[in-house]
């Protein structure tokens, strides 16, 4: 009985040592050269098998930010899934840098950079943004989706750091 209880106490604390707990799982880094992305250029990167949107934005871009927009469902960003440091008008650690995960919040299609344009959206030129190849649901350059679309989430902002002319994703 003793030698029972010897092994059982052995087999649950090997147990506990040896089982690895998903949810602590350690993102891997990446380092993206961006040193060719100009403003308003947008590129696709693969990061941890999953898309990433990086984006260049332009000066009427930032502009376009810094005003209220009560065609956004999420303007203060209050419900997003981002780093605290993304709790700003851009969604990001710098202006001019936009940074996602590169695919929408309805059915996880591929998001893409949607120039501005003259053409009506919500009663108003298009400024500009992202869209979602499946369903066309927009995002304005900081990634909050408009309201009205399918999607009803922002684009999700992964944690990075800038470095010059690197991209350090996961960082």
């Amino acid at each position: 009985m003793l030698i029972i209880a010897f092994f059982s106490i052995v087999y649950v604390v090997l147990s506990v040592f040896l089982s690895s707990d998903k949810s602590t799982r350690v993102m891997p880094t990446q380092v993206v050269d961006i040193a060719d992305l100009r403003p308003g250029q947008a590129r696709m990167e693969l990061w941890d098998g999953r898309p990433v949107l990086i984006y260049r934005r332009t000066e009427t871009d930032i502009q376009q930010l810094q005003a209220d927009d009560t065609r956004l469902l999420d303007f203060d960003s209050t419900e997003s899934r981002q780093p605290s440091w993304a709790q700003n008008p851009y969604r990001s650690r710098e202006p001019e840098w936009f940074v996602s995960i590169g695919v929408g919040t309805d059915f996880s299609c591929p998001v893409r950079h949607l120039a501005a344009a003259s053409e009506p959206f919500l009663e108003q030129p298009w400024q500009g943004g992202f869209i979602d190849d499946c369903r066309g649901s927009r995002y304005d350059s900081a990634g909050r989706v408009y309201r009205g679309q399918y999607a009803d989430e922002n684009l999700i902002v992964p944690e990075y750091i800038r470095k010059d002319d690197v991209l350090i994703l996961g960082g």
